[in-house]
């Protein structure tokens, strides 16, 4: 009972206490009273002038203010009745809501909101104070700043109190640049209680001071969304390798849902080494809309979706998704300076580059074993130590007390499946020192699922998802080149030549390409082959409606699948979902026009040669180079880079290009190409197979 100490003495808490260990209500009752309750919920959600949480603000307090006039029978009466609501635990001391940009607020009673936007101007930069949000947790301030010089310097924020108290900010989020200017966000520590008055100075923002006086008021019903009552158990996923996912928070509206998930760690100082996201499917596999609306100011580890209301018929699954493996996480662990285990090594008192040690040490660290196995002086500077392979262990990070080491590396995978760390020194120590293992990186395996019956939208809304395309925008208007560069000129030509079949519709349209490129070490996507298909419907004007792109590797297995409705896109294998913000366009397999137009644009160049193409067909090759402005020598090139170019074949007869290459231009003249693509198929078709209109299927629109 100690979360309802604000509200009962002790005498009347043990009375409470004594009343629950001696007393059951009967089922009957207890039935009426959850009936009742309910539809007297049901009437104060169907009056307009009471909004949903109309409920928890104004009728909490009128119960309130009867438990004070009859305090021990009623106050049993509502604690029963609310405890036996389908088994949920009301959190009378907490109403959590929702407040767009913000995120989720723990009290909607405390929070605080801009009474209205302040501007302020200086040097020719204008400040615009759009949003301001104060609860228990923190301040929060998200600007808009126009006038910015090209070049921004890192700025920072403060606020007054009334009394000048000072308070600096903890964080802000990167600058974010559209059409309305640049937006900034800052983080303050939470505010004294029932603050309204304060002064916001950000200092250096353009090379600018500023001083806004903002005026805040508590937060009226209608402005933030009530999240629903916590359950007794949080919905969560099985725990595997120390990670569990868990729904936290869940506000429903008429229009939408609001959720937020976070990943739970079982030892301090975990993390997830990789960005992650949730798929949102139902019994039937119906893939939700997941559109993540995080504020950029949150925890990595936790993250807010929006998704479709819902009926309360729906039995969904929350999944973890990480590419490109969903089942097979990324993690870290940092160890303290007391956690961290270690061992001596002695480099001896003359040691030479090349120089290799044999190890024989065993390594107790977060619940994994590690041997290292040998040590080598790859520089006058720099050592690298090698560990025989750990089931789970992926990397490490070292680290020394001596005074002489200036780095640390985590290095790369070894052949043999073990894995090495570097360490850099001034110079080498002479003596021996101790080599601390500060950071592990594993693999965390299984499937993190979470199962999520969700309420039902308020009534009176239009909770049935449909799986239409979003409002109809005007069409892309193709573009018109005022150039007469006249290989510029043919390459669009041909381009309109072969593009002209596949614009008349109603049709679908398949596409199936190969790429071949040479990864960088630990890259893991793009595989070095990949066959990526494509299957586009398109309407009466050419225009596309729905698609479907399978990205698959050499064996035919799918890695990758999106599909798009509309405006509207869901990655089946991400998660990642939401609206493009374009316009209706044609189908086009020309890539190569607008590069070149760029390049007759900012003085480019590229040239045109004819040859024979594979299939003997007549051909020219345009060759685009965009030199660098000085050399670039990568570590571990032979030769440093100076330019980057592309090449695109493209056949005479039909104007299809029909191969594309990325090349780094080398200081010799020659070209390393990076990455090979060519089309094997395009074809126009009457209907798709059954597969693909199954794909159409799960998507719904928001």
């Amino acid at each position: 009972m100690s979360d309802l100490d604000w509200v009962l003495p002790p005498e009347l808490d043990a009375a409470i206490t004594e009343y629950y260990a001696t007393l059951e209500p009967s089922s009957s009752f207890a039935a009426r009273l959850e009936q009742e309750l309910r539809q007297r919920q049901g009437e104060l959600l169907q009056h307009k002038t009471k909004p949903r949480f109309h409920f928890l603000w104004s009728d909490r307090r009128e119960i309130m203010q009867t438990l004070r006039a009859r305090p021990i029978f009623a106050l049993i009466v509502v604690l029963i009745a609310l405890s036996l609501l389908t088994g949920v635990v009301y959190a009378l001391g907490r109403l959590t809501g929702f407040i767009p940009g913000f995120g989720f607020t723990s009290d909607i009673r405390s929070v605080y909101l801009l009474s209205e936007p302040v501007d302020a101007i200086s040097g020719g930069v204008t400040l615009s104070v759009d949003q301001a949000v104060s609860d228990e947790s923190k301040l929060w301030v998200n600007l808009t700043v126009t006038g910015l010089p090209e070049e921004q310097d890192f700025s920072q924020a403060f606020v007054f109190l009334p009394n000048g108290e000072k308070i600096s900010f903890q964080m802000s989020s990167g600058m974010a640049v559209d059409s309305n200017g640049a937006h900034l966000t800052y983080v303050f520590p939470p505010l004294p209680t029932a603050t309204s008055d304060l002064v916001l100075f950000v200092e250096n923002l353009g090379g600018q001071n500023f001083s806004v006086p903002m005026q805040l008021r508590l937060a009226k019903p209608g402005e933030i969304l009530p999240s629903e009552p916590e359950q007794s158990e949080q919905l969560r996923s099985e725990t595997h390798d120390g990670v569990t996912l868990v729904l936290d928070h869940i506000a429903p509206a008429s229009n939408k849902t609001v959720f937020q998930v976070s990943l739970h760690f079982d030892q301090p100082g975990m993390s997830l080494n990789n960005d992650w996201n949730v798929v949102l499917t139902d019994q039937n596999g119906a893939i939700y809309p997941a559109i993540d609306i995080t504020p950029d100011t949150m925890d990595g580890n936790a993250k807010i979706f929006q998704t479709s209301p819902f009926s309360g018929n729906e039995q969904l699954t929350v999944s973890l998704n990480v590419f490109p493996n969903a089942k097979e996480l990324p993690v870290s662990i940092d160890f303290s300076m007391d956690d961290a285990n270690g061992f001596l090594f002695d480099p001896g008192p003359d040691p030479a580059v090349g120089q290799i040690w044999t190890l024989d040490d065993v390594i107790q660290i977060g619940g994994f074993t590690l041997r290292a196995a040998r040590a080598s002086l790859v520089s006058t500077t720099e050592l690298l130590f090698e560990f025989e392979p750990a089931e789970n262990l992926t990397g490490v990070m070292l680290y020394t007390p001596d005074p002489l080491v200036r780095g640390a590396g985590g290095g790369i995978p070894l052949a043999n499946g073990g894995i090495s760390a570097g360490m850099r020194f001034e110079k080498i120590p002479s003596q021996p020192f101790e080599v601390q293992v500060t950071r592990a990186y594993y693999t965390a395996h299984g499937s993190w699922e979470i199962q999520w019956q969700p309420s039902p939208a308020p009534q009176g809304a239009a909770v049935q998802p449909t799986v239409t395309s979003a409002p109809t925008q005007p069409p892309y208007a193709t573009p018109t080149f005022a150039s007469t560069n006249p290989v510029l000129l043919e390459v669009q030509m041909l381009a309109q030549q072969f593009d002209a079949p596949f614009q008349e519709g109603p049709a679908w349209i398949h596409v199936v390409t190969e790429r071949t490129s040479n990864p960088r070490s630990g890259q893991t996507y793009p595989l070095p082959y990949l066959i990526s298909e494509q299957w586009i419907e398109t309407d009466a004007n050419g225009y596309v409606i729905r698609s479907v792109w399978m990205d698959k590797d050499a064996n035919g297995n799918t890695i990758q699948l999106t599909a798009t409705i509309g405006d509207y896109s869901v990655n089946f294998t991400t998660g990642d979902a939401g609206f493009n913000n374009g316009q209706p366009y044609r189908f086009s397999a020309d890539i190569l026009t607008r590069d070149l137009e760029r390049a007759v644009q900012y003085g480019g160049s590229f040239t045109r040669e004819e040859i024979a193409c594979d299939d003997g067909q007549a051909c020219i090759v345009i060759t685009s180079v965009e030199s660098f402005s000085q050399p670039t020598l990568l570590a571990g090139e032979a030769q440093a880079f100076v330019g980057s170019g592309n090449k695109v074949w493209i056949d005479l007869a039909t104007g299809q290009q029909i191969q594309f290459q990325a090349f780094w231009r080398l200081e010799d003249g020659t070209n390393r190409v990076e990455s090979t693509e060519r089309y094997l198929l395009i074809e126009k078709v009457s209907f798709p197979p059954q597969e693909i209109l199954d794909v159409v299927a799960k998507v719904i629109v928001p």
